[in-house]
């Protein structure tokens, strides 16, 4: 084992991990909130949330503007 050097938690050092939120959207594509993150994926995130929890639902804004395209 060995100390991750930005929160200090012993870790595996074959096993990552990120300190970032994961972002799940409604196509089931995954988003870091950490721009360093590199590999979006979901065992490597101690933090998931939906994007409809996310400031303005970004999947609330998108369905926003489809409904004032189609009017």
């Amino acid at each position: 084992m060995s100390s991750c050097p930005d929160c200090g938690r012993d870790v595996d050092p074959y096993v990552d991990h990120c300190h970032g939120t994961l972002i799940v959207h409604r196509d089931r594509t995954l988003e870091c909130t950490n721009a360093g993150c590199d590999l979006p994926e979901l065992l490597r995130h101690e933090f998931v949330i939906d994007c409809m929890a996310v400031l303005g639902g970004c999947c609330a804004a998108d369905d926003a503007a489809g409904l004032a395209a189609a009017s």
